[in-house]
């Protein structure tokens, strides 16, 4: 079974809280774990080129690692056009006055791709 079924299986359990403990081989694999976590906590949708010049200096990620993380930034990006997309939707149409907090007046309302 792969570690997402477990997880999905843990989810769908009777348990009240999924302990995700259960699902690391050993060790090493709960602390590549906990380093990606720390990478995405770094990384603040409203300053993520901040967030990912903290995170090139402070950790030593593999190519594998950077690709995981980019595509979290892209996450990030289509989680912003889906709010702006449901604001709309909720004004009936209007344009909504909300704006994200822009980080630099050279930001063009994209993220990384």
């Amino acid at each position: 079974m792969s570690i997402l079924k477990d997880f999905i299986a843990l989810v769908e359990g009777d348990g009240d809280s999924v302990d995700i403990r259960t699902l690391f081989e050993d060790d090493a694999e709960r602390l590549r774990w906990e380093k990606m976590v720390e990478v995405f906590e770094h990384i603040q949708i409203d300053r993520v080129r901040d967030g990912l010049i903290s995170v090139d200096q402070k950790y030593k990620l593999n190519r594998e690692e950077q690709i995981n993380i980019l595509a979290y930034v892209k996450f990030l990006e289509l989680m912003v056009i889906k709010m702006d997309a449901f604001k709309r939707e909720d004004t009936n149409g209007e344009v909504s006055s909300y704006s994200p907090p822009q980080p630099n007046s050279n930001f063009n309302g994209s993220m990384y791709g």
